[in-house]
């Protein structure tokens, strides 16, 4: 059965995008079957895989028909995917922002995605869709934690990341998002760009008492992380050593996070 993972915070600048793109290229490489969607109009997320449609097409239209959108609106399917470094990619563009007024006008729309992903996993052609967000705890964010049957947060060890980590944890867990999708559980965060600083350790060790645990630690890089995203490469491509040692662990023990939590 296809599991279904968003990868959310509120928090800009905590290593989003880069955890789903990286763990979803992990999978990959480990011979899963995996579906990346990007929902955030940012389009960082596909942009650092190689997929730019707001440079692929000049008209709007088309590139936005690329996109989540139209199956969003029931206007259309999903677009056909594209296939980047072993896994399928469904690419976001600025022109998913008008989604949102959309979605504002008609409150229904918020289980757009669900459904349309709920025909994904009937076809039972991917072991995991990942789904990026945009940083918000506004209607993109409700829709695609209601399209979830799991949530993953990326969360840097300090106060802006255990503030932000802990407050999804509530609506998660009995807050808003629980009430929209009771079905929906939260996975150990990923501890993402730690420094090797007594500081980022204590707010480490506060992070791992509030969850119980974490899935693993993304070392501060600042050599390779953000080379990876301008060379539009995955991590567990472009590096050998540490780096690529770290991100192939987290996917394991995303495998072993999951093994017990399985979609019946």
């Amino acid at each position: 059965m296809t599991l279904i993972t968003t990868v959310h915070s509120y928090a800009g600048g905590v290593a989003k995008s880069a955890t789903a793109r990286d763990l979803s290229a992990a999978l990959a490489l480990m011979g899963h079957r995996i579906l990346l969607v990007d929902a955030d109009h940012q389009a960082d997320l596909s942009v650092s895989l190689g997929v730019d449609v707001d440079e692929e097409f000049a008209n709007a239209d088309d590139s936005f028909a690329c996109t989540i959108g139209p199956a969003v609106l029931g206007t259309g399917a999903l677009p056909k995917v594209r296939e980047v470094y072993g896994l399928d990619l469904i690419p976001s563009s600025i022109t998913l922002y008008n989604l949102e007024k959309e979605l504002k006008s008609d409150v229904s729309m918020v289980v757009g995605l669900r459904y349309a992903l709920d025909e994904i996993r009937a076809l039972n052609l991917y072991d995991f869709v990942f789904v990026d967000t945009n940083p918000t705890l506004g209607d993109m964010a409700t829709l695609a934690l209601l399209a979830a049957d799991r949530v993953l947060l990326p969360i840097p060890p300090n106060r802006k990341g255990l503030r932000a980590g802990s407050f999804i944890r509530a609506r998660v867990e009995k807050g808003h998002y629980h009430r929209l999708n009771p079905g929906l559980k939260i996975l150990p965060p990923v501890i993402t760009q730690a420094p090797n600083t007594i500081l980022a350790r204590q707010y480490q060790a506060e992070i791992e008492s509030l969850f119980g645990g974490t899935l693993g630690v993304v070392r501060y890089r600042p050599g390779l992380y953000p080379s990876a995203m301008e060379r539009q490469t995955p991590v567990p491509f472009l590096d050998q050593g540490d780096g690529r040692a770290e991100v192939m662990a987290i996917a394991q023990a995303f495998l072993k996070a999951v093994e017990v939590a399985r979609v019946p």
